[in-house]
């Protein structure tokens, strides 16, 4: 059984904060980083990247939301952050989500989970 997954990024606090808005769970301070605890999986760990690593690039972490595709694209907007709608053939799609510009996550809404 997985109990936690962690990534690494310039600005935990502020990163796990938005990915909690994103996945509507809690965040809370962990100390060493910021941990988003998840209803049903592991949850997530949010460290800091050491000054001068470099970026995580793809993370390999999918997220499921409650939000609609345009409110998560609202909130990359508001971030700063890119994200394109993705559909491999055969799929809904996910959202491909690029935290701080750098470290690329998946966010998949409920209609993309085919709920």
């Amino acid at each position: 059984m997985i109990l936690r997954v962690s990534m690494k990024v310039r600005d935990p606090r502020h990163v796990a904060a938005v990915l909690a808005e994103i996945v509507d769970r809690p965040v809370v301070d962990a100390g060493a980083g910021w941990v988003i605890a998840s209803a049903q999986g592991p949850d997530l760990e949010v460290l800091e990247r050491p000054e001068g690593a470099p970026p995580s690039g793809e993370c390999g972490i999918a997220l499921a939301t409650p939000l609609t595709i345009a409110e998560v694209f609202a909130i990359a907007g508001r971030e700063g952050w890119p994200a394109r709608h993705r559909r491999p053939q055969g799929t809904s799609g996910v959202i491909e989500l690029l935290l701080e510009g750098d470290c690329r996550i998946e966010v998949l809404t409920a209609e993309m989970q085919g709920a």
